[in-house]
């Protein structure tokens, strides 16, 4: 079973959320909130696995307690528009998604599944496009596999059992696909990917 905080400002929106969550199999709702100070008060009293926030603003107290937030749990945003900071942080957690503001109930009840089985889950939204960026020499067909597979957040030995050949070689792989996307770490290979449109989600 999951257990899912809820913040949003919106209590219509709060209400579809509570009633999808009541009839979605293995998630169960630990709380509610209107605001930041609230969802952390319910976190420090109430076990929990994910947090859900819809964003309505962005001013800095309110960034302040959203990147405290990030760094103590996995959390699926909901925004209207892209922000790089947070992308790139639930990028580095590892673990975590951003989906449209607009986003169905059917979408976000997929997203806390995906999150709960360690998956990170980005609607176009949130994905930077960065057209002057492009690739120094495109990535063949296994270096796209073994992407794919960092972005799922697979280790170098997982990486080679899945894919049936040796830790070494996958090393090689990481190697080239670093120096393809002109990335310096495994983090940002994986970000380039992204807004390349190499990694499939």
């Amino acid at each position: 079973m999951v257990a899912v905080w809820i913040m949003t400002a919106s209590p219509s929106r709060r209400d579809r959320l509570l009633r999808a969550f009541d009839h979605a199999e293995s998630i169960r709702v630990a709380g509610t909130a209107a605001t930041f100070p609230f969802l952390r008060s319910l976190m420090d009293e109430t076990p929990g696995d994910i947090v859900l926030i819809e964003l309505q603003t962005e001013d800095n107290v309110n960034r302040e307690w959203l990147f405290d937030i990030l760094d103590r749990m996995p959390a699926i945003i909901l925004a209207a528009d892209h922000d790089s900071a947070v992308f790139n942080q639930i990028l580095r957690s590892g673990s975590g998604g951003i989906l449209r503001a607009d986003a169905s109930t059917e979408q976000i009840v997929q997203a806390v599944h995906s999150v709960a089985s360690g998956l990170m889950v980005f609607d176009s939204v949130a994905v930077p496009h960065v057209d002057d960026d492009p690739l120094i020499e495109p990535l063949t067909p296994r270096e796209n596999e073994v992407l794919q597979l960092l972005a799922d957040g697979l280790g170098n030995k997982e990486i080679a059992f899945r894919l049936g050949i040796s830790e070494h070689t996958i090393k090689f792989h990481i190697r080239s696909i670093l120096g393809k996307l002109g990335a310096s770490t495994r983090t940002e290979a994986v970000s380039r990917g992204l807004r390349s449109g190499l990694i499939e989600l």
